[in-house]
Parts: structure tokens; C-alpha cells; sequence
């Protein structure tokens, strides 16, 4: 299985954690991980080398591309979402040509299973596949895209992407033209990029592998149709993503599978590492059942962790 990651030295911790819970998860399997980034140091190149290859036995590749693929992609300052989150739409640049498919993974999330079957489905006659977005029953972004409203808006944490199809229908180049042509519609930098060029050419993936934030709260912003898949699902994860604002590594995120994160991070270098606890939200955290209790807040449902 080939799996890519994209990253900057920012994000090593948290990938060299959740490569902990998929490598830890996939003893079985034959994995190679694709690291593409802008720019890494040594030091990091090396701790993600150790925990991959020494800890695990998988085998890992780095590609250090630059910023001249990304440079000029619509991008804010103030934006917690990196620039390299775009290199997923250069991978048949960037990758050997000898790769046909790659299960592209963010950083943000833990994986809990095998990803076989995953890699396993079948993707002939499809640019990609993935998993609904949380937020796919707001309709503001199909008219800034020029999506139909019945569009299943797509979010792009977790994608199985079909690089012979890319190559031999010219996705890189059309995610090209349309940024050239559209980029003021862009909020949501590669997924609104990806979701506006290959509308008609995704299939769908059972939300277990891509059981995003949004989905374990007491109110959803999926379709209503979803919902009791996504209840059947959520029982057994494969992969939990901590889409959004708050990430795990920061002390206002409560989702409810943080300790399994955090589970994860001391099976790994940065074993120990928490966020600084603060008085003031630890004091608002104690009126949070209040807060769920009259509505005043979008709780999450109970979570059962094994």
C-alpha cells in the first residue's frame, strides 16, 4: 500500500503520530509512506525515518519539492491549513510514474484499522474516491463552486486517488485551469479545488474511513439521509479525523477520542507531549453539560473507547 502524507516541519509531531497508529494498526500489511514536502530539516527527515522504518519495518520516501508548485495557490496568513495541503494535486508530478494509486492521509487523525480493505476498492473508471464531508448539507459552497445542490460535497482528509486515471485524463492540468479561471471561489484551498474539477468523477467511501469531528457531535451538518449510516458506522472507526478548528494536541479540543490520541503520542518520540493546561477554559469546561443541556452548545455523542 502506498501512502501519502503532506507535510511541513510544523506538522512532524502529529504526522510522526498518526503514522504511529496506522503503521501499529497495519503489521500485517506492506506499506510504503510518501513524504512530500516543501522543506524538511534533517532532524525531522530522521525521526520520521526511525519511527517507520526502525520501529515498524515499513519503508519510507521523502520528496522535498520546494514551494514553486504552490506559491501562487490562493492561501491566508491567518489560515491554520498550510500551503502544502495543496501538493496532493501535484502528486503524478511528484511521485514515480510506477505508482498507479496512493491512499492520500491528513495528519490530523488517527487510524484504528487495517487500511486494506480500503486499498482494496475499486477505483477503475474514477479520479478518486472519499468519504462526505461534515459540513455537506450547507449549500454555500455549491453555488460558489457552480455545484448542483444534490452534490455530495466531499471532504479531502482522506482520498484513494487513481494517479493512472490523473495521468491519463489530465486532472493535474484542468485543477490548474479552473484555479487560473476561479480562484477567488476558493475557502477551502485544494478540497474546494478537488470537489469543483471532479464532481463527476469521484465515488463514495463508507464514512468509517473518514469518521470526521463533526460526525460525533450531537448535531450533524451531514445530508439527513446519512445519518443512520453514519451511526452504524461511527461503532467501528477506521479512521477518526480531527477535522476543524481544534486538533488534539490543543487543550480546547474535547473530542471524545483525544485520550486514544493521546494513547498514540506516547507510543511515539514525543511521548508525554500535552498541550498547557489553562484555568480559565478548565473553569468553562465544568459547564459544559450545562451548556449541552439547554442547547447552548453542539455536544458530542457518547463515544464507548476500547
Amino acid at each position: 500500500m502506498d501512502i501519502v502524507c503532506n507535510i511541513d516541519n510544523r506538522y512532524v509531531p502529529y504526522c510522526g503520530i498518526m503514522l504511529t497508529s496506522l503503521l501499529d494498526n497495519n503489521r500485517d500489511n506492506e506499506v510504503n509512506i510518501h513524504i512530500v514536502a516543501a522543506t524538511l530539516s534533517p532532524d525531522n527527515i530522521e525521526i520520521l525515518r526511525s519511527i517507520v522504518e526502525d520501529t515498524f519495518g515499513a519503508r519510507i520516501n521523502f520528496y522535498i519539492v520546494g514551494d514553486n508548485l504552490v506559491k501562487e495557490l490562493p492561501h491566508f496568513d491567518n489560515d491554520y491549513i498550510s500551503l502544502s495541503t495543496y501538493f496532493r494535486c501535484f502528486l503524478t508530478e511528484i511521485l514515480p510514474s510506477d505508482i498507479k494509486k496512493v491512499i492520500y492521509i491528513d495528519c490530523d487523525l488517527l487510524v484504528l484499522n487495517s487500511l486494506k480493505p480500503l486499498w482494496d476498492t475499486d477505483i477503475s473508471g474514477y479520479a478518486l474516491a472519499a468519504v462526505e464531508d461534515m459540513n455537506s448539507s450547507f449549500t454555500d459552497k455549491h453555488r460558489r463552486l457552480g455545484l448542483p445542490e444534490s452534490y455530495l460535497y466531499f471532504n479531502s482528509g482522506v482520498l484513494l486517488i487513481n494517479l493512472d486515471y490523473w495521468r491519463s485524463h489530465d486532472v493535474m492540468n484542468r485543477l490548474m485551469i479552473w484555479m487560473g479561471q476561479y480562484r477567488t471561489r476558493i475557502v477551502a484551498h485544494d478540497q474546494d479545488l478537488l470537489n469543483a474539477v471532479l464532481s463527476k468523477e469521484v465515488t463514495y467511501l463508507s464514512h468509517r474511513w473518514n469518521m470526521q469531528e463533526g460526525m460525533l457531535r450531537r448535531r450533524r451538518h451531514t445530508l439527513p439521509s446519512s445519518e443512520s449510516t453514519i451511526d452504524q458506522e461511527m461503532k467501528q472507526p477506521a479512521i477518526i479525523h480531527f477535522a476543524g478548528k481544534h486538533k488534539p494536541w490543543q487543550e480546547k479540543c474535547i473530542n471524545p477520542y483525544k485520550p486514544m490520541w493521546e494513547r498514540y503520542t506516547d507510543m511515539s518520540p514525543w511521548k508525554g507531549m500535552r498541550p498547557k493546561k489553562h484555568i480559565g477554559f478548565t473553569i468553562n469546561r465544568l459547564t459544559f453539560p450545562l451548556q449541552d443541556a439547554l442547547g447552548l452548545r453542539n455536544g458530542y455523542r457518547t463515544i464507548k473507547l476500547k
